[in-house]
């Protein structure tokens, strides 16, 4: 131990050769310059961020519309700045106003719009499913109606058959036929290992257990297809458990949108009983000429929209462009798939559909009704609702050409923007006569 502790002492007196020193003082070298290069390569990366965001050009372009695709919500209620010209109601002004307040809503950018065609809502035959019976006889009870919602698995209809009952009687003499003829073979095998009986005789009586095996399994593979469930066929066993009704279960879930049958009707086998439809997305067929189909292709996008939700957009894909041009009309049937949530869209509700290149059917603007604009100079203006609700901003706006009752706005709304349209000629009123210079 005292050896050790003198030759510790004596490495650390030892003194710093020149070598020692060079190498040292390299090595603080290398390390300061990683350093100053790390702090460089920082400063460069936040100069250029600080660029991007300060450029010029980056300022005084319009707002482009927000990608909507939960449509009827509103964005979060706005504040007044510093810079906002805001106009602020007394209680009982905005009591006998009589404003009425939208939402914002958007159409596809003429800019970037394509085709225009009318196209059809229909079911997405994909997702059509039948109820069929594969007994005939007679219908005793139809639960849902038209119209009504099914979950997977729930019994829809019961239909009485004779041919089930049949089906199970013979099911049973099956499985009566198979027991005996297992008790012979058994003794079949006993009488030939005592010489009493041929190898024939068990050769035949193994056939005659193998072709009532597959038998049994035949019939119950028949009453499985006639609608009987495993664990109803695992419990029959005697006749008294025969049952003539079999309930029909829905095949998947989803809308009832065709109903065939009523109680006590006769049915043959194999007859639809009614047709369940998942209407959480539907087809759009339109026409479209032979001129605009080399745009329209499969994946593109296109923007659907409907007199039945004035100010909305619903953006679906093009899944199919048929092959056949109509030779009367000149056109083909393209076919958009669009997801229904709530099911907003009906079966046969007419729609227009504006097509455009993959990607570009993503670009819409916000359109505003003619009421909400007001001319206060030479400069158009709407009044923007606030978190408060006496408290409205005037909006300056660029307005493209009016089409239907409304203007496309170029510049100054989002859609989800919350306006006055009712009552906004008040408003510009009471503008004036505290800005009566304007």
């Amino acid at each position: 131990m005292n050896e050790d502790n003198g030759n510790e002492l004596k490495d650390r007196d030892e003194p710093i050769t020149p070598g020692n020193e060079d190498s040292k003082m390299q090595t603080s070298k290398s390390r300061r310059t990683a350093l100053v290069a790390i702090v460089a390569v920082v400063a460069i990366a936040a100069i250029a961020v600080l660029a991007w965001l300060l450029w010029p050009g980056k300022t005084g372009k319009p707002v482009p519309a927000p990608r909507s695709v939960s449509f009827g919500e509103s964005s979060s209620p706005q504040t007044a700045t510093a810079g906002d010209q805001v106009l602020t109601l007394a209680p009982e002004q905005l009591q006998h106003a009589g404003l009425k307040i939208e939402t914002v809503g958007e159409r596809p950018s003429t800019e970037v719009a394509g085709q225009l065609a009318t196209g059809v809502v229909q079911a997405n035959t994909y997702k059509e499913t039948p109820v069929v019976s594969l007994v005939g006889g007679i219908v005793r009870s139809v639960k849902p109606e038209l119209g009504q919602t099914v979950r997977r698995g729930q019994t829809v209809a019961i239909v009485s058959s004779n041919d089930l009952a049949d089906a199970q009687s013979r099911y049973l003499s099956a499985i009566a036929a198979l027991d005996e003829h297992h008790r012979h073979h058994a003794r079949t095998m006993k009488l030939v290992e005592i010489g009493a009986a041929s190898r024939e005789e068990l050769e035949m009586s193994s056939t005659k257990l193998r072709n009532d095996e597959s038998e049994l399994a035949n019939l119950r593979q028949k009453l499985l297809l006639l609608g009987l469930s495993s664990q109803r066929i695992a419990s029959l066993n005697s006749s008294s458990q025969i049952s003539s009704e079999v309930n029909l279960p829905a095949p998947s879930s989803g809308t009832v949108t065709s109903r065939t049958v009523n109680p006590g009707e006769v049915i043959e086998a194999n007859k639809e009983l009614m047709r369940i439809t998942d209407l959480s997305s539907v087809w759009v067929v339109g026409q479209v000429y032979e001129k605009d189909l080399a745009t329209v292709r499969v994946g593109s996008g296109a923007n659907i929209t409907s007199d039945a939700y004035p100010g909305r957009v619903f953006r679906g894909r093009v899944s199919y462009v048929d092959p056949k041009v109509d030779p009367a009309t000149r056109t083909a049937q393209v076919r958009i798939e669009l997801a229904n949530q709530g099911q907003m869209f009906k079966i046969g509700m007419y729609v227009n559909v504006a097509f455009a290149s993959v990607g570009a059917a993503e670009k819409t603007m916000p359109i505003v009704p003619k009421e909400a604009v007001q001319t206060i100079g030479n400069q158009q203006y709407v009044f923007v609702t606030t978190e408060k609700t006496n408290e409205f901003i005037l909006r300056p706006v660029k307005l493209a050409p009016e089409s239907n009752g409304f203007y496309p706005v170029v510049e100054g709304l989002n859609s989800g923007d919350r306006i006055v349209v009712d009552g906004s000629f008040l408003l510009r009123a009471e503008w004036l006569k505290s800005h009566p210079s304007q």
